[in-house]
């Protein structure tokens, strides 16, 4: 008699089944914190033998970590429709702007982006957390393309001008965090989180549309590469 459990791997069942965990995970993660959610957890609010869980992830960190990265991932695909639509998004500006506008509905998200150690546990200083919160929030292949274009500020490399679009996007968000908004809604935290990063590390002089255009083509290829990265790995779980 087969063992319901050992659904083929890649087939649309076991990809649910994944979906389904991966659901619970982040409902249990967003609720309790990393520490108190185990594999125990899991299974049983997804109705589902501890082994089965351990059959699409090898370990209680690499579940977690395949949460954070199906929610970065989702980030991901809704830039790069932006970017599509809209070749300015291309900007640093325009993209944080959005990043931030997203993480409202992205909760996972913004706690990668913070290294919360209440919600991320040892996850926070892990390799894979950090190396996604460069693609997200301090891309400097991003900044390279801008410098390329003659698109910085004079006298900013990428890497100072990385300094300062992670930090300023990290006081927003910690601010935000705190509940210190000065009695601004989030349209007016985003559009000053816009203006001083257009201010502080784009040229002054506006982008001829050829260029914005060639920016915007590499910007949505780098992010689509990135994108196809996370879902390759993710589909291995599956």
């Amino acid at each position: 008699m087969s063992n319901p459990s050992r659904l083929p791997a890649g087939s649309s069942a076991r990809q649910v089944r994944a979906e389904r965990i991966l659901d619970i995970t982040a409902d249990l993660l967003m609720a309790h914190g990393y520490r108190k959610v185990t594999i125990d957890d899991v299974a049983g609010r997804a109705g589902v033998g501890k082994g089965t869980v351990y059959l699409h992830w090898k370990t209680r960190e690499a579940l977690f970590w395949g949460v954070l990265q199906r929610e970065a991932l989702r980030l991901f695909d809704h830039l790069l429709e932006a970017l599509t639509k809209e070749p300015e998004m291309a900007l640093p500006h325009r993209l944080m702007r959005t990043i931030f506008m997203e993480l409202t509905h992205r909760p996972l998200v913004k706690a990668l982006l913070l290294a919360d150690p209440v919600l991320l546990g040892s996850l926070a200083s892990d390799d894979s957390v950090r190396a996604a919160q460069q693609e997200l929030a301090e891309n400097t292949d991003l900044l390279k393309l801008l410098a390329e274009h003659d698109a910085l500020q004079p006298g900013l490399t990428p890497e100072t001008a990385g300094y300062v679009l992670v930090n300023v996007t990290r006081g927003f968000l910690t601010a935000e965090e705190l509940g210190q908004d000065d009695g601004l809604d989030l349209e007016q935290r985003a559009d000053l989180l816009a203006h001083i990063l257009r201010r502080s590390i784009e040229a002054d002089a506006p982008i001829p549309e050829a260029v914005l255009t060639e920016l915007n083509q590499q910007v949505v290829a780098m992010f689509g590469e990135l994108a196809e990265a996370h879902r390759a790995q993710l589909r291995r779980s599956y």
